[in-house]
């Protein structure tokens, strides 16, 4: 009797212990195969977002950057490693030149703007520089995505140029072409897809990304 029962007990268990179908087999592959067919689909775009992401921050990074050498008054060296007389650091961005280049400057002549051009050789590069000159090589934003650029024009900016200037010791910041009323910048950075980011500077060297 009791031999029986265990008997049936085993044959219900195997029974209730079903193996996994063909068609349940069929369904997962087929919602893995949706979601790699969607995400596949989304990656370019994904990529291009990631892109205006780290090309906004990278530019925040490198205004707070030019603002801390100008507060600190760090100086450089030239070709022949003798430090050279800097009034300041800033940002340069000519629209009219370029939508996805900027860079960082030296402010060697005191002028509290950029002097020269996307052409002028680096400060290290020369001996004894007499005019404002790129610290690092020019940033051009493109080389992260091709989609990407600097959206005209510049929030409160009466031309197609400006220079963002730190000066020690508070730092002093000055905004070149700033329209006389306003107190703050905004720079727009977007793709292809329509998305854009903007980087907000003012007068008191306040700098967020929104």
């Amino acid at each position: 009797m009791v031999s029986k029962l265990f008997k049936n007990l085993k044959i219900e268990k195997l029974k209730n212990s079903r193996g996994i179908t063909l068609i349940e087999i069929v369904v997962v592959i087929f919602i893995i195969a949706l979601f790699s067919i969607i995400l596949i689909s989304d990656f370019p775009k994904m990529l291009r977002q990631f892109a205006l992401s780290r090309v906004t921050y990278k530019l925040a990074q490198d205004l707070r950057k030019s603002e801390d050498l100008g507060l600190s008054g760090v100086p450089i060296n030239d070709q022949n490693n003798n430090p050279i007389a800097i009034k300041g650091y800033g940002i340069y961005i000519n629209l009219a030149e370029s939508t996805t280049k900027y860079i960082i400057y030296a402010d060697v002549d005191g002028n509290q703007k950029y002097s020269g051009d996307f052409s002028t050789h680096l400060c290290s590069d020369q001996i004894n520089p007499k005019s404002d000159c790129p610290i690092e090589k020019i940033i051009d934003i493109s080389n992260e995505n091709p989609s990407l650029s600097i959206k005209e024009p510049i929030t409160n900016i009466s031309e197609d140029l400006t220079s963002i200037n730190f000066s020690p010791p508070n730092p002093t910041v000055r905004i070149d072409n700033i329209n006389p009323s306003s107190s703050s910048v905004g720079i727009t950075i977007g793709n292809t897809d329509g998305l854009e980011r903007t980087i907000q500077v003012n007068t008191s060297g306040l700098i967020s990304v929104q």
